[in-house]
């Protein structure tokens, strides 16, 4: 997604013309010395240098006359916010005297300050800094004004203000201009990659034609996984009432060429699974997933299904890849045990493409034509470090499960968290089904709290009397790391807060979260997790598609409702890799946003979601940082 702090030099424009005008006055030494320095500045924002861009503004602030201070000032304060330095952001603007600034430069600040509220999370509070009428402001101005309110709507679930908003930023872009352009992608991609729902049937009146455009193709698009025999009649509806839509011209003939190429299947297909033994629920799963994609996606020519018994050996599964060769398939799915893959994998060639539904270990490639696709916890894992630091958070602890997944699941967070320059200050590990006194010793040690008692223990020894005390955890902790399950998140995220944590953010994966009805989630308020779009969607096409194969299959689907998905999404990535070989962009499948990397591994983008009193509530998609921020997000002011 296109971020919302891009420098815009022409904003700089009020600073430079003042000076010159100055500077025509008279050529002195200082005064011509002035100008050169502000070009300086201009030269420092377009090589990215923004911190050094704000110190140089710090110091023409310093020797300016009152009217140029306060431009010198707002220029610190927004290139020290695009260095990630908002603490700096916010010193400079304490500086600014905000009764004596001009209505551009007020609005350049009213946006800064904005900005720097939605990056604390305060997006009701950076809306009310955008409350000011655009009137004669700029065109750069008023682009920049409505940029920043799109990505608030985003950032509160709004997705119809957001598309208005932007929309209407277009109109104050020069035509031509590559933020044209970009503007769009923007809007698309936005659509695309957030899944807050909207219902296009109850689309505010007030909505602009292009606007309503862009809501209801990205809501065919969102529909056309899952509902693809429907896809082509909706297009045409569409390009009859908006014959003019900026997205016609190249964006709709794109959408059609995928939708064609997602929907030529081989001939014939082959699925091995485990058809009996401890995986046979779960391969149940997977199949019906896929029998239910079979029959959504339809079509003249439907491919033949095979099933075979893979088994759980690697021996196994290459008897049954052979065989399925000897019958000339041409494309085979699965098999889905870890050894069962390794085993496909270790054949020297793959005359017939697979898509295995597990992956190989180490992020180990296979021979050409073997491809890896699953729903792997530890990709989960990565994924909450991602969003921590584009949070802003770089300082965190870790409880995990004392078991072989908690082990993965930690390694692979450390891992990508450490690379983006996060810090880990502690882990520890706790029993699985744990019991709440089991946890009373391990988060004490992971907040630091024993050694908080042992302080209060010697100060009472110290001074001969009982003393009333509360203990305290350590304060330099940003967020914690919750490697569990749902059963257990359960008793562990009330003992967080009873351990004096309930203030500090908790990560987790989707394994915090079951499908039940009957499960009181109330207990897991606070705690912000990535699950797919399956699991997540409470209305929709994905919703009642997995309403009605709950019904279907109510004894096997509550305990395996995702590996479901898995075959779901198995079979529409089928034509993608027979028939091109990969994904030339990433499609919306309800396992997640899906790409293939070169080594023919299929990455999953989750969305996020947090508890809420009790409920599920999406959260806007976050975009990671360019590199880590130089200093960690400090809280934005009260307003």
């Amino acid at each position: 997604m296109q971020g919302i702090f891009a420098p815009n030099n022409l904003l700089r424009l009020f600073t430079v013309s003042g000076l010159l005008l100055l500077a025509a006055c008279g050529t002195t030494p200082t005064r011509q010395n002035g100008v050169a320095q502000v070009g300086a500045v201009t030269q420092l924002e377009q090589a990215g240098k923004y911190a050094d861009a704000a110190t140089l503004d710090e110091k023409l602030a310093a020797t300016a006359q009152p009217n140029q201070r306060n431009e010198f000032l707002v220029g610190a304060a927004e290139d020290w916010q695009l260095a990630g330095n908002t603490a700096r952001s916010w010193a400079s603007i304490r500086e600014v005297h905000e009764k004596s600034l001009y209505p551009a430069l007020l609005a350049r600040l009213e946006i800064l300050k904005a900005s720097l509220y939605l990056a604390d999370h305060q997006p009701q509070v950076a809306l009310q800094r955008l409350k000011f009428a655009l009137g004669n402001l700029p065109a750069e101005l008023k682009a920049k004004a409505l940029l920043v309110r799109g990505e608030v709507h985003v950032a509160l679930g709004d997705l119809p203000s957001a598309v208005a908003d932007w929309t209407e930023r277009e109109t104050y872009l020069a035509p031509g201009n590559a933020d044209v352009a970009a503007n769009r992608d923007l809007i698309w991609n936005t659509l695309n990659e957030s899944h807050a729902p909207y219902d296009v049937n109850k689309l505010p009146a007030s909505l602009t034609p292009v606007a309503r455009g862009w809501l209801e193709l990205a809501d065919i698009e969102r529909t056309s996984w899952q509902q693809p025999e429907k896809f082509l009649d909706q297009i045409k509806q569409w390009q009859s009432k908006y014959p003019d839509h900026p997205a016609e011209q190249k964006l709709v003939p794109d959408l059609i060429a995928k939708q064609e190429a997602l929907t030529s299947f081989p001939p014939k297909i082959a699925v091995l699974l485990p058809l009996a033994g401890n995986y046979q629920s779960l391969a149940d799963a997977v199949r019906d997933g896929l029998m239910a994609a079979y029959y959504q996606v339809g079509g003249n020519n439907p491919p033949s299904i095979t099933l075979y018994d893979s088994g759980l050996t690697a021996a196994s599964a290459q008897a049954a890849y052979q065989k399925a060769v000897a019958d000339g398939v041409n494309m085979v799915v699965g098999p889905l045990t870890k050894d069962a893959v390794a085993g496909i994998a270790a054949q020297p060639s793959l005359p017939v493409p697979i898509l295995a539904l597990n992956y190989l270990d180490n992020d180990r490639a296979g021979p050409a034509g073997f491809y890896q696709f699953g729903l792997l916890p530890e990709g989960e894992a990565a994924q909450v470090a991602e969003r921590a630091v584009a949070e802003g958070r770089m300082r965190a602890v870790a409880l995990v499960a004392n078991d072989e997944l908690g082990a993965r699941m930690f390694n692979s967070f450390s891992a990508r968290f450490t690379s983006l320059g996060g810090v880990i200050l502690g882990m520890q590990t706790y029993p699985p089904s744990t019991k709440p006194d089991e946890l009373t010793g391990v988060l004490a040690q992971l907040l630091n709290l024993d050694a908080s008692d042992d302080r209060e223990q010697r100060l009472a020894s110290t001074i001969g009397t009982h003393l009333e005390f509360e203990p305290r955890r350590r304060q330099d902790v940003q967020f914690i790391f919750l490697a569990a399950n749902a059963r257990d998140a359960r008793t562990i995220q009330p003992q967080i807060a009873y351990n004096h944590a309930e203030d500090v953010p908790v990560y987790s994966t989707s394994r915090v979260y079951e499908l039940d009805a009957n499960v009181d989630n109330t207990v897991l308020n606070g705690i912000t997790f990535d699950d797919m779009p399956w699991t997540l969607e409470e209305s929709g096409s994905v919703a009642d598609m997995r309403s009605s194969l709950a019904k279907f299959w109510p004894n096997n689907f509550a305990g395996n409702s995702r590996l479901y998905a898995l075959g779901f999404d198995a079979y529409r990535l089928v034509p993608l890799l027979y028939n091109t070989h990969g994904i030339a962009q990433a499609v919306q499948g309800v396992t997640g946003l899906l790409s293939l990397d070169p080594d023919g591994r299929v990455h999953r983008r989750l969305d996020w979601a947090d508890f809420e009193d009790g409920s599920v509530d999406l959260l806007a998609p976050v975009d990671l940082p360019a590199q880590a921020p130089v200093t960690a997000v400090q809280p934005a002011p009260k307003p």
